[in-house]
């Protein structure tokens, strides 16, 4: 399924109709929750094709939608997911890995993940999450806009270096 498609402009009309009732610095990734919002009958699994801006793009908006893309049926992942994590990572990573490398490093990997040890980490996670909120409410008692950006980056280098090391 997908949007009402034009035959030459694809869903370019479909993507700026939406585009244009939202703030101009909006983040693009609100888009496909926009898009499923006015055409709720697509479903939780829908393609956009922004030709020539881009390749045509699988929305998946659900849990089992996402297993069913990446565990169930490894797909291939998107190509320039490698040239955007490379000067990230430095290399492979379990984001741009695929097939048998990733099974094999997830593998290892998964222990960290796992909910009974993640559960022992919320006491210290939460110590974090308290000055995080103890900041907005500073940040919203001055009555004036701010850049979340900031403040959520350092609540996620708080966590991970409060649990890594």
């Amino acid at each position: 399924p997908m949007p009402p498609h034009h035959p030459l402009f694809g869903h370019l009309l479909v993507v700026a109709k939406i585009m244009s009732k939202l703030p101009s610095n909006v983040h693009a990734h609100v888009l496909p929750h926009r898009i499923l919002k006015a055409y709720p009958s697509l479903g939780p699994i829908f393609y956009v094709d922004t030709w020539p801006f881009g390749p045509p793009m699988l929305v998946v908006t659900s849990a089992d939608g996402a297993n069913q893309c990446t565990v169930a049926h490894s797909l291939p992942k998107f190509p320039a997911l490698r040239q955007y994590m490379q000067p990230m990572t430095g290399g492979p990573d379990l984001t741009t890995m695929e097939g048998r490398e990733w099974k094999i490093w997830r593998a290892i990997f998964n222990p960290g993940f796992s909910s009974g040890h993640l559960m022992t980490l919320v006491p210290e996670m939460l110590k974090d999450i308290n000055v995080f909120c103890r900041i907005l409410e500073q940040r919203a008692a001055a009555g004036e806009m701010f850049s979340l950006d900031p403040v959520a980056v350092n609540l996620n280098l708080d966590i991970i270096g409060r649990v890594a090391l």
